[in-house]
């Protein structure tokens, strides 16, 4: 047994909100544990190097990819931990249709438009669906710009809020960056600051409110901490199988307001280097694109990403890459694939400690559930970009949602100061 001479507090989750929290902490002379099942950090950001056939490997994201603007949380980490970032030399919002290239980005940007301000006119709380099946534009248009709804939000149109079309409707052509070298390397840098704190391969099964502190159980030891921050994925907080966590019944219903978004990716491998660039299969349900990466080039690999459970039923993704991989080559006749090399898809919604992509608003979501989803129970605090309500989905919103649970966890400690736990073995 040892005595901590600060206060503790237990992170559960080395994804970007655990490590967030974890960062904030540790600065403020807290003793820190991050928990963490995988045996590397990042959850949802994952960077991997894949052997695309040429002399040299190209870094591809598994997870999350794109920075942009706005996000100022995660610009302050970077600062932090000496990573700078890569403009990418195409940009998230612009997507030309390779079905019908007749209809342009602005056709699309301008029923989007027209959509986001019907939604703001509609009584009650319409789903993205209603709003556009009142839309008197071509059909055409209107496939597209649910298309770009379904993809970016993970979610079909009938079951996410209308409000999605504030965040879709910016079709400007605005820059994406990713962190030099992958965006792994960002939660790779903060476990680093936190050296042997961080404790991989470990997983937790049980978080316990206790008369004084609260207990954390994992296939080694029990621990006992002054708090708790729980900085789990959406489905494995809500689901509360494979980790046992203090989630009442108010806080329950919350979470059930939340939609769980479906989504993989798809990276192939290219015989040559091509521009950047970036198209949208409406028939598909998937976008694609080639970007910049760290070496300052063009990475020989196109890059893809499906978002909807149904899109992803439909590409058969659960069963491998084979039928996307054909659909996402038909798309793109302008570049020459390296077939000898194979496919890589990533399929989150199989990953039994993600159980999916990230989460988006259903219409019954309201305006004071954010509050409720951060909302602390006991000692037991909760981060997550599903708490985010501006930045839901983003590693920007996983980075605000930790940052916050350690400010809520240091006021709280701060004005309470109890005794030190022991940790026991």
């Amino acid at each position: 047994m040892s005595a901590a001479t600060h206060p503790s507090v237990g992170i559960v989750g080395a994804g970007l909100a655990g490590l967030a929290a974890a960062t904030h902490l540790h600065e403020a002379g807290y003793d820190v544990t991050v928990f963490e099942a995988r045996n590397r950090v990042g959850g949802r950001v994952w960077s991997e190097a894949m052997n695309t056939g040429h002399d040299f490997a190209s870094i591809v994201e598994r997870g999350a990819e794109f920075v942009l603007n706005g996000y100022d949380a995660m610009r302050q980490l970077l600062n932090l931990t000496g990573l700078s970032l890569v403009e990418t030399g195409m940009s998230y919002y612009v997507r030309a249709l390779v079905e019908t290239p007749q209809i342009t980005t602005d056709d699309v940007a301008t029923a989007g438009q027209q959509a986001a301000d019907l939604a703001r006119s509609l009584p009650g709380a319409p789903s993205a669906e209603d709003v556009l099946s009142r839309l008197d534009v071509d059909r055409r248009v209107v496939d597209a710009l649910r298309t770009r709804i379904e993809i970016s939000t993970a979610v079909e149109s009938d079951k996410v809020t209308a409000a999605a079309l504030n965040h879709i409707a910016s079709f400007r052509k605005l820059p994406s960056w990713r962190v030099g070298g992958g965006n792994q390397g960002l939660p790779k840098a903060l476990a680093a600051r936190l050296g042997h704190a961080v404790r991989t391969g470990e997983t937790v099964h049980r978080v316990v409110q206790l008369e004084e502190g609260v207990a954390v159980y994992t296939d080694t030891a029990a621990a006992i901490f002054d708090a708790v921050v729980v900085a789990l994925p959406l489905a494995i907080v809500r689901d509360r199988t494979t980790v046992q966590l203090p989630v009442p019944e108010w806080k329950q219903t919350v979470l059930d307001r939340v939609l769980q978004g479906h989504a993989a990716k798809l990276h192939l491998p290219l015989c040559a280097v091509a521009p950047a660039s970036a198209t949208m299969s409406v028939e598909g349900r998937f976008w694609n694109w080639t970007a910049v990466d760290a070496s300052g080039r063009v990475a020989p690999v196109l890059s893809g990403f499906m978002g909807s459970e149904a899109a992803l039923q439909a590409a058969a993704v659960h069963e491998g890459p084979a039928r996307w991989a054909e659909a996402a080559r038909a798309t793109r006749p302008d570049l020459s694939f390296n077939t000898d090399m194979p496919a890589l898809v990533t399929d989150w919604s199989t990953d039994p400690l993600a159980r999916g992509a990230y989460s988006a608003h259903s219409p019954h979501v309201r305006a004071q559930d954010g509050e409720a989803l951060e909302q602390p129970v006991g000692d037991v605090y909760f981060a997550g970009e599903y708490t985010d309500a501006l930045y839901t989905g983003l590693m920007e919103g996983a980075i605000r949602s930790g940052q916050r649970a350690a400010q809520r966890v240091t006021h709280q400690l701060s004005a309470s100061r109890p005794a030190p736990q022991e940790v026991l073995r």
